[in-house]
Protein backbone atom coordinates (compact mmCIF):
# COMPACT_ATOMS: atom_id res chain seq x y z
CA UNK A 1 0.00 0.00 0.00
CA UNK A 2 2.83 2.14 0.94
CA UNK A 3 4.23 1.57 -2.86
CA UNK A 4 1.38 2.95 -4.27
CA UNK A 5 1.40 5.82 -2.25
CA UNK A 6 5.17 6.39 -3.48
CA UNK A 7 4.15 5.80 -7.17
CA UNK A 8 1.09 7.79 -7.08
CA UNK A 9 3.52 10.90 -5.04
CA UNK A 10 6.18 10.21 -8.02
CA UNK A 11 4.13 10.73 -10.80
CA UNK A 12 2.94 13.47 -9.44
CA UNK A 13 5.85 15.59 -9.01
CA UNK A 14 6.72 14.53 -12.45
CA UNK A 15 3.51 16.11 -13.82
CA UNK A 16 4.81 19.18 -11.75
CA UNK A 17 8.35 19.67 -12.98
CA UNK A 18 6.98 19.12 -16.69
CA UNK A 19 4.48 21.76 -16.30
CA UNK A 20 7.08 24.23 -14.77
CA UNK A 21 9.65 23.46 -17.52
CA UNK A 22 6.60 23.74 -20.01
CA UNK A 23 5.91 27.02 -18.86
CA UNK A 24 9.65 28.39 -19.30
CA UNK A 25 10.31 26.89 -22.90
CA UNK A 26 6.94 28.24 -24.21
CA UNK A 27 7.37 31.60 -26.35
CA UNK A 28 11.24 31.00 -26.84
CA UNK A 29 12.86 30.64 -30.44
CA UNK A 30 13.84 27.34 -31.27
CA UNK A 31 18.24 26.57 -31.45
CA UNK A 32 19.64 27.59 -34.28
CA UNK A 33 20.81 23.97 -35.39
CA UNK A 34 17.13 23.26 -35.74
CA UNK A 35 16.10 25.42 -38.75
CA UNK A 36 17.47 24.72 -42.26
CA UNK A 37 20.33 27.36 -43.69
CA UNK A 38 17.92 30.52 -45.25
CA UNK A 39 18.34 29.96 -49.08
CA UNK A 40 21.36 32.13 -50.54
CA UNK A 41 19.93 35.34 -52.37
CA UNK A 42 19.70 35.49 -55.95
CA UNK A 43 22.71 37.05 -57.72
CA UNK A 44 21.53 39.54 -61.16
CA UNK A 45 22.99 38.51 -64.69
CA UNK A 46 25.33 41.46 -65.58
CA UNK A 47 23.99 43.50 -68.11
CA UNK A 48 24.64 42.34 -71.46
CA UNK A 49 27.53 45.03 -73.72
CA UNK A 50 26.08 47.89 -75.17
CA UNK A 51 25.72 47.39 -78.91
CA UNK A 52 27.96 49.40 -81.06
CA UNK A 53 26.15 51.96 -83.51
CA UNK A 54 26.07 50.71 -86.93
CA UNK A 55 24.28 51.87 -90.58
CA UNK A 56 23.20 49.72 -93.23
CA UNK A 57 22.58 51.35 -96.34
CA UNK A 58 20.75 49.46 -99.17
CA UNK A 59 21.37 50.78 -102.18
CA UNK A 60 18.64 49.93 -105.67
CA UNK A 61 19.53 47.29 -107.94
CA UNK A 62 18.66 50.28 -110.02
CA UNK A 63 20.99 52.59 -109.02
CA UNK A 64 23.84 50.72 -108.37
CA UNK A 65 27.31 52.24 -109.61
CA UNK A 66 25.91 55.60 -110.02
CA UNK A 67 27.78 57.23 -106.98
CA UNK A 68 26.04 60.65 -107.37
CA UNK A 69 22.61 58.89 -106.48
CA UNK A 70 23.91 56.43 -104.11
CA UNK A 71 25.20 59.54 -102.03
CA UNK A 72 21.51 61.14 -102.14
CA UNK A 73 20.48 57.73 -101.59
CA UNK A 74 23.11 57.68 -98.18
CA UNK A 75 21.90 61.09 -96.73
CA UNK A 76 18.17 59.71 -96.95
CA UNK A 77 19.08 56.53 -95.20
CA UNK A 78 21.05 58.60 -92.45
CA UNK A 79 17.43 60.58 -92.17
CA UNK A 80 15.68 57.71 -91.34
CA UNK A 81 18.28 56.31 -89.07
CA UNK A 82 17.84 59.51 -86.94
CA UNK A 83 21.65 59.79 -87.83
CA UNK A 84 21.07 63.07 -89.79
CA UNK A 85 18.10 65.69 -88.98
CA UNK A 86 15.95 66.84 -91.86
CA UNK A 87 17.27 70.17 -91.24
CA UNK A 88 21.07 69.60 -91.63
CA UNK A 89 20.32 67.31 -94.98
CA UNK A 90 18.34 70.00 -96.60
CA UNK A 91 20.95 72.56 -97.45
CA UNK A 92 23.31 69.75 -98.48
CA UNK A 93 20.87 68.27 -100.67
CA UNK A 94 20.04 71.72 -102.09
CA UNK A 95 23.23 72.43 -102.77
CA UNK A 96 24.28 69.59 -104.62
CA UNK A 97 20.76 68.67 -106.36
CA UNK A 98 22.65 69.32 -109.84
CA UNK A 99 23.99 65.94 -108.99
CA UNK A 100 20.37 64.07 -109.63
CA UNK A 101 19.31 66.94 -112.02
CA UNK A 102 21.98 68.14 -114.47
CA UNK A 103 19.67 69.79 -116.72
CA UNK A 104 17.29 71.91 -114.64
CA UNK A 105 20.26 72.60 -111.51
CA UNK A 106 23.43 74.18 -110.87
CA UNK A 107 26.34 72.07 -111.35
CA UNK A 108 27.11 70.10 -108.23
CA UNK A 109 30.22 69.86 -105.42
CA UNK A 110 33.19 68.42 -107.83
CA UNK A 111 33.95 64.72 -107.33
CA UNK A 112 30.48 63.31 -106.29
CA UNK A 113 30.92 60.65 -108.89
CA UNK A 114 33.87 58.79 -107.37
CA UNK A 115 32.60 56.10 -105.39
CA UNK A 116 32.48 56.16 -101.29
CA UNK A 117 32.36 53.64 -98.33
CA UNK A 118 28.78 54.90 -97.58
CA UNK A 119 27.85 52.14 -94.98
CA UNK A 120 30.94 52.37 -92.92
CA UNK A 121 30.70 56.41 -93.09
CA UNK A 122 27.19 55.81 -91.98
CA UNK A 123 28.55 53.56 -89.07
CA UNK A 124 31.08 56.08 -87.81
CA UNK A 125 28.39 58.83 -88.07
CA UNK A 126 26.20 56.50 -85.55
CA UNK A 127 29.28 56.31 -83.19
CA UNK A 128 29.79 60.05 -82.99
CA UNK A 129 26.40 60.73 -81.74
CA UNK A 130 24.74 61.73 -84.59
CA UNK A 131 22.68 65.56 -84.02
CA UNK A 132 23.96 65.32 -80.52
CA UNK A 133 27.07 64.61 -81.01
CA UNK A 134 29.69 65.80 -78.28
CA UNK A 135 31.54 68.96 -79.24
CA UNK A 136 34.93 66.58 -79.70
CA UNK A 137 33.03 64.70 -82.27
CA UNK A 138 31.47 67.64 -83.95
CA UNK A 139 34.62 68.53 -86.58
CA UNK A 140 34.94 64.67 -87.41
CA UNK A 141 31.00 64.36 -88.35
CA UNK A 142 30.99 67.37 -90.30
CA UNK A 143 33.81 66.31 -92.10
CA UNK A 144 32.32 63.08 -92.77
CA UNK A 145 29.30 64.97 -93.88
CA UNK A 146 31.18 66.81 -96.23
CA UNK A 147 32.55 64.33 -97.80
CA UNK A 148 29.21 62.71 -98.42
CA UNK A 149 27.68 65.98 -99.78
CA UNK A 150 29.25 69.43 -99.01
CA UNK A 151 27.42 72.45 -97.26
CA UNK A 152 28.94 74.91 -99.08
CA UNK A 153 31.20 73.25 -102.63
CA UNK A 154 34.67 75.36 -102.85
CA UNK A 155 34.61 73.39 -106.61
CA UNK A 156 31.94 72.81 -108.95
CA UNK A 157 31.85 69.78 -111.27
CA UNK A 158 31.93 70.61 -114.76
CA UNK A 159 28.53 71.23 -116.45
CA UNK A 160 26.37 68.75 -117.73
CA UNK A 161 27.16 67.17 -121.78
CA UNK A 162 24.27 68.95 -123.85
CA UNK A 163 24.04 66.01 -126.77
CA UNK A 164 21.31 64.10 -127.64
CA UNK A 165 22.93 60.75 -126.06
CA UNK A 166 23.23 62.80 -122.78
CA UNK A 167 19.83 64.27 -123.17
CA UNK A 168 18.66 60.51 -123.52
CA UNK A 169 20.31 59.01 -120.50
CA UNK A 170 19.36 61.96 -118.23
CA UNK A 171 15.79 61.51 -119.36
CA UNK A 172 15.77 57.93 -118.50
CA UNK A 173 17.93 58.37 -115.25
CA UNK A 174 15.50 61.15 -114.07
CA UNK A 175 12.36 58.20 -114.37
CA UNK A 176 14.47 55.98 -111.84
CA UNK A 177 15.19 58.67 -109.64
CA UNK A 178 11.59 59.90 -109.50
CA UNK A 179 10.40 56.08 -108.93
CA UNK A 180 12.84 55.57 -105.83
CA UNK A 181 11.95 59.19 -104.18
CA UNK A 182 15.08 60.78 -104.55
CA UNK A 183 13.78 63.64 -106.46
CA UNK A 184 9.91 64.42 -106.45
CA UNK A 185 7.48 64.75 -109.08
CA UNK A 186 7.91 68.33 -109.47
CA UNK A 187 11.86 67.90 -109.79
CA UNK A 188 11.35 65.34 -112.46
CA UNK A 189 9.07 67.56 -114.09
CA UNK A 190 11.35 70.46 -114.80
CA UNK A 191 14.40 68.34 -115.47
CA UNK A 192 12.17 66.62 -118.21
CA UNK A 193 11.23 70.17 -119.67
CA UNK A 194 14.56 71.26 -119.24
CA UNK A 195 15.82 68.65 -121.88
CA UNK A 196 12.94 69.11 -124.29
CA UNK A 197 13.85 72.36 -124.46
CA UNK A 198 17.66 71.83 -125.83
CA UNK A 199 16.09 70.85 -128.66
CA UNK A 200 18.04 67.89 -129.27
CA UNK A 201 17.21 65.26 -131.26
CA UNK A 202 15.27 62.48 -129.11
CA UNK A 203 15.82 59.48 -130.94
CA UNK A 204 17.47 56.24 -129.39
CA UNK A 205 21.30 56.67 -129.94
CA UNK A 206 23.61 55.48 -131.87
CA UNK A 207 22.65 58.15 -134.46
CA UNK A 208 22.24 56.72 -138.16
CA UNK A 209 25.66 56.64 -140.16
CA UNK A 210 25.65 58.10 -143.20
CA UNK A 211 25.50 55.48 -146.23
CA UNK A 212 28.45 55.86 -148.70
CA UNK A 213 28.16 54.63 -152.12
CA UNK A 214 30.45 51.44 -152.83
CA UNK A 215 33.68 52.19 -154.52
CA UNK A 216 33.80 50.08 -158.55
CA UNK A 217 33.67 46.72 -158.36
CA UNK A 218 37.52 45.86 -159.96
CA UNK A 219 38.23 42.19 -160.70
CA UNK A 220 40.97 42.44 -157.95
CA UNK A 221 38.10 43.81 -155.63
CA UNK A 222 35.98 40.64 -156.69
CA UNK A 223 38.54 38.17 -154.44
CA UNK A 224 38.30 40.33 -151.52
CA UNK A 225 35.33 41.28 -149.27
CA UNK A 226 34.20 44.21 -148.71
CA UNK A 227 33.55 44.27 -145.29
CA UNK A 228 36.53 42.66 -143.32
CA UNK A 229 35.49 41.13 -139.97
CA UNK A 230 38.54 42.17 -138.04
CA UNK A 231 36.99 45.98 -137.21
CA UNK A 232 33.89 48.02 -137.94
CA UNK A 233 33.52 50.81 -140.32
CA UNK A 234 35.70 53.95 -139.49
CA UNK A 235 32.30 56.29 -139.47
CA UNK A 236 30.33 53.68 -137.54
CA UNK A 237 33.38 53.43 -134.53
CA UNK A 238 33.14 57.67 -134.20
CA UNK A 239 29.71 58.25 -136.00
CA UNK A 240 28.61 60.75 -133.07
CA UNK A 241 28.90 57.75 -130.41
CA UNK A 242 30.13 59.18 -127.36
CA UNK A 243 32.94 56.47 -126.22
CA UNK A 244 32.99 55.39 -130.12
CA UNK A 245 31.36 51.79 -131.22
CA UNK A 246 32.10 48.70 -129.56
CA UNK A 247 35.04 47.27 -131.64
CA UNK A 248 34.69 43.63 -133.07
CA UNK A 249 38.04 41.53 -132.24
CA UNK A 250 38.26 39.66 -135.89
CA UNK A 251 37.22 36.26 -134.41
CA UNK A 252 33.39 35.67 -134.11
CA UNK A 253 30.61 37.57 -135.70
CA UNK A 254 29.06 41.10 -135.21
CA UNK A 255 25.86 42.45 -134.17
CA UNK A 256 23.78 45.61 -134.12
CA UNK A 257 23.83 48.44 -131.40
CA UNK A 258 20.21 49.46 -131.01
CA UNK A 259 19.98 51.98 -128.26
CA UNK A 260 22.06 52.91 -124.87
CA UNK A 261 20.12 52.91 -121.43
CA UNK A 262 20.97 54.16 -118.33
CA UNK A 263 20.20 51.09 -116.37
CA UNK A 264 20.16 47.31 -117.00
CA UNK A 265 16.73 46.97 -115.53
CA UNK A 266 15.19 48.29 -118.78
CA UNK A 267 16.73 45.75 -120.77
CA UNK A 268 13.96 43.25 -120.65
CA UNK A 269 11.22 45.98 -121.92
CA UNK A 270 13.54 47.52 -124.39
CA UNK A 271 13.72 44.11 -126.46
CA UNK A 272 10.12 43.13 -126.46
CA UNK A 273 9.35 46.63 -127.78
CA UNK A 274 11.98 46.25 -129.97
CA UNK A 275 10.99 42.91 -131.23
CA UNK A 276 7.51 44.34 -131.48
CA UNK A 277 8.64 47.11 -133.94
CA UNK A 278 11.38 45.57 -135.96
CA UNK A 279 10.34 41.83 -137.09
CA UNK A 280 13.68 41.46 -138.35
CA UNK A 281 14.94 40.75 -134.57
CA UNK A 282 12.87 38.29 -133.30
CA UNK A 283 15.32 35.57 -134.57
CA UNK A 284 18.61 37.20 -132.90
CA UNK A 285 20.07 37.36 -129.57
CA UNK A 286 20.42 40.37 -127.29
CA UNK A 287 22.48 41.45 -124.42
CA UNK A 288 23.22 44.67 -122.39
CA UNK A 289 26.89 45.55 -122.68
CA UNK A 290 28.30 47.98 -119.77
CA UNK A 291 30.06 50.96 -121.08
CA UNK A 292 31.96 53.90 -119.06
CA UNK A 293 31.49 56.99 -121.02
CA UNK A 294 33.99 59.66 -120.17
CA UNK A 295 32.12 62.38 -118.68
CA UNK A 296 28.98 61.08 -118.58
CA UNK A 297 28.74 57.94 -116.62
CA UNK A 298 27.78 54.59 -117.00
CA UNK A 299 25.84 53.58 -120.21
CA UNK A 300 24.27 49.93 -121.34
CA UNK A 301 24.58 49.22 -124.85
CA UNK A 302 21.54 47.38 -126.24
CA UNK A 303 22.97 45.02 -128.90
CA UNK A 304 21.43 42.76 -131.44
CA UNK A 305 23.05 39.06 -133.04
CA UNK A 306 25.24 37.66 -134.00
CA UNK A 307 25.31 38.54 -138.01
CA UNK A 308 27.83 38.62 -140.58
CA UNK A 309 29.14 41.79 -141.65
CA UNK A 310 27.07 42.56 -144.75
CA UNK A 311 24.19 40.81 -142.65
CA UNK A 312 24.33 43.44 -139.86
CA UNK A 313 24.85 46.37 -142.49
CA UNK A 314 21.50 45.00 -144.35
CA UNK A 315 19.35 44.79 -141.45
CA UNK A 316 20.94 48.56 -139.89
CA UNK A 317 19.48 49.82 -143.64
CA UNK A 318 16.03 48.63 -143.05
CA UNK A 319 16.03 49.80 -139.72
CA UNK A 320 17.02 53.44 -140.53
CA UNK A 321 13.98 53.39 -142.90
CA UNK A 322 11.68 53.19 -140.31
CA UNK A 323 13.26 56.29 -137.87
CA UNK A 324 15.17 53.11 -135.73
CA UNK A 325 19.01 54.14 -135.31
CA UNK A 326 21.18 51.20 -135.99
CA UNK A 327 25.04 50.85 -136.14
CA UNK A 328 26.96 47.81 -136.82
CA UNK A 329 29.16 46.82 -133.59
CA UNK A 330 31.12 43.82 -131.86
CA UNK A 331 29.26 40.98 -130.26
CA UNK A 332 31.58 38.82 -129.19
CA UNK A 333 31.19 37.50 -125.51
CA UNK A 334 32.58 39.80 -122.74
Amino acid sequence: MRSVRTSVLLSAVAMLTLTACSDQLRNQPPPRASWPPPPAPAVAAPPPPPTAPSFTLDIPDSIAGDSEAERFQALRGLVDAGIVTPSEAAPRRAANLGALLPFDQPPPAAGLNQPLPLSEMGTRLAQLGGPSAAPDNAAERDLLLDQLLPLAPQQRAAPARRDAEAAQLGRARVETLATLGLVSPDEKEREIKAIDLMGLPMAITPPPTPQLSPPPTTPQQKKTPRHKPSAVDPGQKMGGIPGGAIPASGKGPVGVHLLSMASPSTTDKAIEAMKKENPELASLSFKAVKTVIPDLGTTYRLLAGPLAPAEAETLCRTLRTRGQSCAVSGFEDR
